[in-house]
């Protein structure tokens, strides 16, 4: 059985101030460094925020979210985000710009809108190719079917160096996002 990974969306800003227990961050679109629409075209949020086309070659872009026009904790004008996505039955990711040394926060939103059960789809995310900063996640678990999750990854840089959870790793204009497949349910 092929268990595919996907992302709809991710954010990179910097010096945002967010609490982390909280399921949704405030912040000014200009405190946004890079953001894109995975799998789908250029979209202006209720934020402000410019989620440019995804341009990436890697994974295998999906509009079958499609068939849903609103997604739960998410307001109805943004649901467009939530109905695209890059998938694939192996690693693929994204090169994402830095905008010099400070703190940032990784914001990952998700929908699963294809499987109907836990465990279909499982995956993990690494920053830079060292850090694993999410492990063995199941949207449908956690959320269910047609449901907005995020997530936030705080990190900094610092002097050509990623930090995250004590571990550094070298970095400069840019760093990868990549996107492996979990355990197999």
């Amino acid at each position: 059985m092929d268990t595919f990974i996907s992302l709809w969306q991710f954010v990179i800003g910097t010096l945002i101030v967010c609490d982390f227990a909280l399921v949704s961050c405030e912040f000014s679109p200009k405190d946004v460094v890079y953001a894109v629409n995975c799998g789908g075209d250029y979209f202006k949020d209720s934020h402000g925020i410019n989620y440019q086309s995804d341009e990436s070659s890697s994974g295998i872009a999906s509009d079958f979210g499609k068939q849903f026009l609103v997604f739960g904790r998410v307001s109805q004008s943004d649901s467009v985000l939530y109905q695209t996505e890059k998938y694939d039955s192996d690693t693929f990711g994204y090169d994402v710009p830095l905008d010099g040394d400070g703190d940032y926060v990784l914001v990952l939103k998700f929908s699963e809108v294809y499987f109907n059960s836990p465990g279909a789809k499982v995956f993990g995310v690494l920053l830079n190719d060292r850090h694993r900063v999410i492990s063995d996640l199941d949207i449908y678990e956690k959320v269910g079917k047609a449901v907005a999750h995020e997530e936030y990854i705080p990190f900094s840089v610092q002097n050509g160096k990623m930090n995250f959870n004590g571990e550094s790793s070298t970095v400069y204009d840019s760093f990868r996002l990549d996107f492996f497949e979990g355990r197999i349910g």
